[in-house]
């Protein structure tokens, strides 16, 4: 049997390169070999969030899965066809949620399949995507490719208890849509979300006041500002600014921590969105860093506008030529980057 063999130590080295390459794994049905898993980590090899992501996809395509347990280096996995429309995984921990649909969704849906996935764990945690910026932005993102997945929380999971519930519903793509989002008007209109558990509301109050005053002296217009108290079992918060619609897809997050001022978390937050909103990207980098690699997948050319071309995008575009036979092309403009990939001989 064939294996595709992938470095999991090559640019940034972290586990996006292991989720995207079981996710093209299952969508291609090709045999993959993952080994240096983020060699270049403090603790390298597989984490519990890399390990809840390939345990479910095994038991979504009933393959087979070896070398998947906290600390390894090296995983293998056989794909074989879905076996499942209703799975529910509890993590145990803080384990990033978001993470986890990052790497099932695409799969899942580019293989045909439906799927309805209930996941307990981390919600709002450190070096992953908030909820509300995957259930605002990133399917936003994957609707636009035709990928159509909705997402529900009913409780918040913070570190270190975790706990948060969240209910994906996916639904099947035969094919992945082409993108061609290379220029926008100015964004005018924001959305801001701030949210607390178990700390005082004046937390996410405060975190919205300083976002607010960031995006309002940029020049733009908050069309909404929710502010919210949520169920978790650990205290915590969290904030976004976003902008969808059919030329731009922007958002960005940050999430509280003990220590941390409320009034930093929306500072960061705000800043990082104004900065993307003047670059003249049409997907924020971290956006990009998901959807691009998927974009191979497409019959026809794509053409996407981001901020920056980062370490994680460009490991991504190199494994993606590892299942996926297409060219892909970096051309950079005055703040932005062009990003174009189009099928092989096309």
């Amino acid at each position: 049997m064939a294996f595709v063999e992938v470095d999991g130590s090559q640019g940034e080295g972290g586990g996006q390169i292991l989720r995207t390459a079981v996710a093209f794994s299952a969508i291609k049905r090709v045999p993959v070999r993952v080994v240096k898993i983020r060699a270049g980590r403090e603790v390298p090899g597989l984490k519990r969030q890399h390990l809840s992501a390939l345990l479910t996809l095994a038991r979504i395509f009933g393959g087979e899965l070896s070398g998947a347990e906290e600390g390894s280096s090296a995983v293998s996995f056989v794909p074989g066809k879905p076996r499942l429309q209703e799975l529910a995984i509890d993590m145990g921990t803080a384990a990033s949620i978001t993470l986890v649909l990052q790497a099932v969704v695409p799969a899942v849906s580019l293989s045909g399949s439906k799927l309805s996935l209930g996941l307990t764990g981390g919600t709002d945690v450190p070096w992953s995507p908030t909820f509300d910026y995957f259930q605002r932005v990133v399917r936003e993102g994957y609707r636009s490719m035709g990928i159509k997945v909705d997402v529900t929380s009913s409780r918040r999971g913070y570190y270190p208890r975790g706990g948060g519930r969240v209910t994906a519903s996916i639904e099947p793509c035969e094919s992945v849509l082409p993108l061609d989002m290379t220029s926008r008007s100015e964004v005018t209109g924001v959305r801001l979300l701030s949210r607390c558990a178990k700390l005082p509301r004046g937390v996410a109050e405060r975190q919205m006041a300083s976002a607010s005053e960031i995006i309002s002296r940029s020049g733009m217009h908050i069309e909404a500002a929710d502010v919210s108290e949520e169920q978790a079992d650990s205290p915590g918060s969290s904030i976004l600014a976003y902008s969808v619609g059919a030329h731009a897809l922007l958002g960005s997050d940050a999430i509280g921590a003990k220590g941390k001022p409320a009034e930093e978390v929306g500072r960061e937050a705000a800043s990082r969105f104004v900065a993307m909103a003047r670059s003249g990207g049409c997907l924020d980098s971290n956006l990009a860093d998901m959807l691009v690699p998927l974009l191979a997948l497409a019959p026809g050319p794509s053409r996407v506008r981001v901020p920056e071309v980062t370490p994680h995008l460009q490991s991504g575009l190199h494994l993606a030529e590892q299942f996926v036979q297409f060219e892909w092309s970096v051309e950079s403009e005055g703040g932005s980057a062009l990003v174009t990939l189009r099928p092989k001989g096309t």
